[in-house]
């Protein structure tokens, strides 16, 4: 499902007025560190990885005191809509000329298929955050931004799928804002991610940053196979018993991906030896370690060739434009939540008066 829409505005009273100026102040130098491209030519999409951003926003202000929380006049917690909007400012500010939100589906995925205990080890959702999805929907929605849903598919796949083809058929340079490191997979000289930091901040993240990352020993596109090898125990991702990141490395800086590994672990006993992971080579050959690996990759690896229509639309539904209401249902929408500063720098974007 992509949806569109407009929206805002508003007012906030005295105390809360006070405390959202102060969440302003920790996002306002969000988008100098973006500046830097801006305007590249042939486009640029930044593609949100949207639930990230509002569990990072939830449990952000979940640690706050009670005096730096957000309340509004009516007394309702708006600190984590205050945060969404502000980052989603933050992004516009860099002037890209398409944008979209990506969120996951509800319930379970095609990866929940394949590994019933994938994700198992998470604890359930707060209620608190479940009944702020579609709040957080709603105000992305009335600041004209695009979303996109795919039933049964999480939005690491939707990025990825509008990543390739944002590329390869446009020509643009993509950004993916996220805090999530499985996108490193997708880095090249056209995506860099953009990860949120502290005081309402993005940095840039780019295949330059990632070979320093790992020793100039791997590629981004070797990425999925070293997730593979030491597996995510954020997903619950088994990997393969007693192979952990300075040994995947070496062994993929040797080797091209886990397949050529784990054929080299039945054949080649003199390189593991020469590499001093003869150890290592005995959980790669067996039965167990062989499986494991495999369908590691296939829970890490982001799918880029989706074929949901949602997915394969024209790319230029997600180019950024003034609303046609010209901000009115944006304006209502932070009207409602009393939030005046996203307000007003929603409106200096789109040149609102």
């Amino acid at each position: 499902v992509a949806s569109r829409g407009g929206g805002g505005g508003g007012g906030g009273r005295n105390a809360q007025s006070r405390r959202e100026r102060r969440g302003r102040e920790s996002s306002t130098s969000t988008s100098a560190t973006l500046s830097d491209d801006g305007g590249r030519e042939g486009g640029h999409i930044v593609l949100v990885d949207g639930m990230s951003f509002l569990f990072r926003a939830y449990y952000g202000f979940q640690a706050r005191s009670e005096a730096t929380k957000v309340i509004n006049s009516k007394g309702e917690d708006v600190g984590v809509l205050h945060a969404y909007a502000h980052a989603m400012c933050a992004l516009l500010e860099s002037k890209p000329s398409h944008f979209a939100v990506c969120f996951d589906s509800k319930g379970k995925t095609f990866r929940h298929e394949m590994f019933v205990d994938y994700k198992a080890n998470r604890p359930a959702t707060p209620e608190a955050l479940v009944e702020l999805i579609p709040k957080v929907s709603e105000l992305v929605e009335a600041m004209a931004i695009e979303q996109v849903r795919v039933s049964g598919v999480e939005a690491d796949d939707i990025i990825g799928t509008l990543t390739r083809r944002s590329v390869r058929e446009k020509g643009f340079k993509v950004s993916i804002a996220s805090p999530d490191k499985d996108f490193c997979q997708l880095l090249n000289e056209n995506v860099r991610m953009l990860r949120p930091g502290g005081g309402g901040q993005f940095s840039a993240f780019t295949s330059r940053e990632f070979a320093k990352t790992h020793e100039e020993l791997i590629r981004p596109e070797q990425f999925v196979d070293f997730l593979a090898l030491v597996g995510d125990s954020s997903d619950n991702v088994p990997g393969v018993e007693g192979v952990g990141p300075k040994t995947a490395r070496k062994l993929l800086n040797k080797y091209p991906d886990v397949d050529a590994i784990l054929e080299a672990a039945k054949n080649g006993e003199d390189d593991f030896k020469k590499m001093g992971t003869t150890k290592v080579r005995e959980a790669l050959k067996s039965e167990k370690g062989q499986e494991s690996a495999r369908l590691s990759r296939k829970l890490v690896e982001i799918r880029t060739k989706l074929s949901a229509p949602d997915v394969n639309g024209d790319l230029d539904l997600f180019r950024v434009t003034t609303p046609d209401d010209y901000g009115r249902k944006a304006m209502d929408a932070f009207d409602k939540y009393e939030l005046p500063s996203a307000a007003e720098r929603w409106k200096a974007i789109h040149n609102i008066v």
